[in-house]
């Protein structure tokens, strides 16, 4: 646990092939899996707004998260995962991710204990522009890990489904569609 950050929430590992990165782990056990193909978000990267499509997949044991990225919006596409496969072309373990009430306050304390980090790419809502996620990298380090900081109760319907179903997990079906459980877990918040 990070004495400044607190607990992680996820790992996340990006992989310039998505399917056979998600087979390779379902391949030892682990799952179910729940997966979006060639989802998008609203993205400001390096102070822009830039397209983003990617395939994620979550998968839990206990309340451990990892979450599995690849970008797919091709060769012109910019986004912290496109530079990551940019300087790690096999992939790997691109972030780690907090809860943070207010990004502002998390990156002053970062700055606070001679950790700087500088903005990288934030997911911003729909409507109103505000971030609701943001990826940092610490100043002055190549090719650094990726902090990633969520706004908590954002996405903590969802993530608790996807939680539960792996904790009763009987082994079937091991890769699952995860776009049902987010409908419902967004229609949920919004209720």
């Amino acid at each position: 646990m990070s004495r400044i950050l607190g607990p992680v929430i996820h790992t996340a590992y990006v992989y310039p092939e998505f399917d056979s990165a998600v087979e390779r782990f379902a391949a030892g056990g682990i799952g179910p899996f729940f997966v979006m193909h060639e989802t998008g978000a609203k993205s400001i990267y390096h102070g822009e707004e830039k397209p983003l499509r990617m395939s994620i997949a979550f998968v839990y044991s206990g309340d451990a998260c990892m979450e599995i990225i690849t970008p797919t919006g091709g060769e012109d596409q910019q986004s912290a995962y496109d530079d990551f496969l940019r300087l790690n072309p096999h992939g790997g373990l691109h972030h780690i991710a907090y809860y943070s009430e207010d990004f502002a306050k998390t990156l002053a304390a970062m700055e606070a204990e001679g950790k700087p980090l500088r903005i990288v790419q934030e997911f911003v809502e729909t409507t109103g522009g505000d971030p609701f996620e943001i990826y940092c990298e610490p100043v002055g380090v190549e090719n650094p890990l990726v902090f990633q900081f969520l706004r908590p109760g954002v996405f903590d319907a969802w993530f608790d489904a996807m939680r539960d179903a792996a904790a009763n997990w009987d082994g079937t079906d091991p890769i699952r569609d995860a776009s049902h459980l987010l409908a419902e877990a967004l229609a949920e918040g919004a209720g």
